[in-house]
């Protein structure tokens, strides 16, 4: 009986050989995704599976209803195209991200032009930690004034009504918070100052707060990027709100 034999490099092998190889090969990947609360989870996943099925798995972890708002994003190293890209729930992983590892970011995609129209309390929550977090990143340009304010909500959203006994001078630097890039202490003093007016709002009457100063915003929900030889600008509100 002839048996078939497949060139591998410099010597044959077995064709049947060659297959149980390829099937000793890893089928799973593990995704590592960094959340906008600072939390990180990692899901596994065939290789084979469209990407469609990490977002799934991301969705179902955080509960989230509407989801049409969110994607993941990745970073491009090649060469041309260096920074963050979003990843396309149609494709494979392998064929959009080199890795491994694979890492990935949850973020806001769609910016709804008014907030307070989303129907999940949970849905404003991330797009409250989205905003705050274009602040620290400096995507979201506004004066120190308008990024007092936004603070003070995000204070009283994070540790409740201003205490004095509790709230001694420099709290906000001990407890760490940050909202600018470059943040200096007379910053963190307005925000003290505003902070003490939102006694009685709950954390989700200090987030909606947020988004509603927030949305008024000229850089609220645009996205500023680079295409080789220019700068591009996007808006990227839903239409449907």
């Amino acid at each position: 009986m002839s048996m078939k034999l497949v060139s591998s490099g410099s010597y044959n092998v077995r064709a049947s050989e060659m297959a149980h190889l390829v099937d000793r090969q890893p089928k799973n990947v593990h995704c590592l995704v960094h959340f906008l609360d600072d939390a990180d989870e990692t899901f596994e996943m065939d290789k084979r599976q469209k990407a469609q099925y990490l977002l799934d798995k991301v969705f179902e972890h955080l509960e989230l209803v509407e989801k049409d708002y969110f994607g993941l994003q990745f970073m491009d190293m090649a060469p041309a195209d260096e920074g963050l890209r979003w990843l396309d729930p149609l494709k494979t992983i392998k064929k959009q991200c080199r890795g491994p590892p694979y890492e990935f970011y949850f973020r806001v995609k769609f910016y709804v032009s008014d907030p307070s129209k989303l129907s999940e309390e949970y849905t404003r929550y991330h797009f409250f930690l989205q905003v705050r977090q274009d602040m620290l990143s400096g995507k979201l340009v506004c004066s120190e004034g308008q990024a007092a304010v936004l603070a003070s909500y995000a204070v009283q959203s994070e540790l409740g009504d201003f205490n004095p006994e509790e709230h001694k001078s420099g709290y906000l630097h001990d407890h760490g918070f940050m909202f600018l890039p470059n943040q200096t202490p007379e910053f963190e003093q307005l925000v003290a100052d505003k902070h003490r007016q939102h006694r009685g709002q709950t954390p989700a009457d200090a987030e909606f707060n947020f988004l509603e100063r927030a949305k008024r915003l000229e850089m609220y929900g645009v996205d500023l990027h680079s295409a080789r030889v220019r700068v591009s600008m996007s808006v990227i509100h839903d239409p449907r709100l």
